[in-house]
């Protein structure tokens, strides 16, 4: 397994595409389309499945994403500590899970700021899902996560509570919880509720 190879393969998952990975890698589709298959022969698994002219990356592929994406940060790590360029400069990507909810309100103004702070440094949000994310950042799939929870404990984790929000609950002006002072679980029964996600 070479280095170029597992560079072809994420260009190719990137760009959903062997002709557009080919074009942004300036080679030829033959030589993207040898790489990826000499993968495949020697990992003994297909990466992507191949439908007429689309093509999905497959779960083998996703794990192997994974690994192809931080040997691609650590690839430019290692050419910034080299070059002697500052760190701060150094380019990178930061992969951070975060509720929909609290992206909304509270990213636009950091993702500035941080842009500002850090220029090369790309960032990539997903939405937040709890069910495997201390594998995920024990993994490195992923480097941050932000949780909209009440308690959390993880072991061998830094967990840090960055402030607390204060939950409402509205109603149409025409409905009957609009003239109770007080509202009980009970009154919540049969009522259709939208409820924000945290998992």
């Amino acid at each position: 397994m070479e280095l170029r190879q597992l560079k072809t393969f994420k260009a190719v998952a990137d760009q959903e595409s062997f002709t557009r990975a080919a074009k942004a890698l300036h080679m030829a589709q033959s030589s993207v389309s040898a790489q990826v298959k000499a993968l495949e022969e020697e990992l003994s698994v297909r990466l992507f499945d191949r439908i007429g002219r689309q093509i999905t990356i497959t779960e083998a592929g996703k794990s192997l994403y994974d690994y192809a994406r931080r040997m691609a940060e650590m690839t430019r790590e290692i050419r910034s500590e080299v070059s002697g360029r500052d760190s701060a400069d150094a380019g990178g990507t930061l992969i951070i899970r975060v509720p929909e909810t609290l992206a909304s309100v509270y990213m636009p103004d950091i993702i500035e700021a941080y842009h500002r702070m850090h220029p090369w440094i790309r960032l990539v949000f997903m939405n937040c899902s709890d069910t495997r994310l201390k594998e995920e950042l024990n993994a490195g799939k992923i480097d941050l996560a932000f949780l909209l929870f009440e308690t959390v404990t993880f072991r061998d984790m830094s967990v840090k509570i960055l402030g607390t929000e204060e939950l409402v609950m509205t109603a149409g002006r025409n409905h009957y919880f609009t003239g109770k002072k007080n509202i009980t679980y009970q009154d919540l029964a049969g009522q259709t509720l939208l409820l924000p996600k945290t998992d």
